[in-house]
C-alpha cells in the first residue's frame, strides 16, 4: 500500500508528536499541558529534520552514482 505525500507527513508528525509527548509526560515527569506544548513545538522540527535527512542522503548517493560513472568512464577512455 503507497500512502500520498501529505498523509505520509500527517502520519510522520503524528508520531513524532505522540512519541515527544509521552515522553516528555511519562519519562520527564511533566504535566500533560507542558508535555503537549513541547510536543507541538517538537514536532514540527523532527519531521523537518527526518525530512531533511532523507533529502541529503539521497542527494550524497545520486552524487556517488555519478561520480562512479564519471570514473568508470574515464578509466574506459584511458584504457585501464
Amino acid at each position: 500500500m503507497s500512502l500520498s505525500r501529505p498523509v505520509k507527513f500527517l502520519l510522520l508528525f503524528l508520531l513524532a508528536f505522540m512519541g515527544g509527548t509521552l515522553y516528555l509526560h511519562f519519562g520527564k515527569d511533566q504535566d500533560w499541558s507542558d508535555s503537549l506544548l513541547l510536543g507541538l513545538i517538537t514536532a514540527p522540527v523532527v519531521v523537518a529534520a527526518w525530512k531533511f535527512r532523507d533529502w541529503y542522503t539521497d542527494r550524497a548517493r545520486r552524487a556517488g552514482r555519478n561520480w562512479r560513472e564519471a570514473r568508470d568512464e574515464h578509466k574506459r577512455a584511458r584504457g585501464v
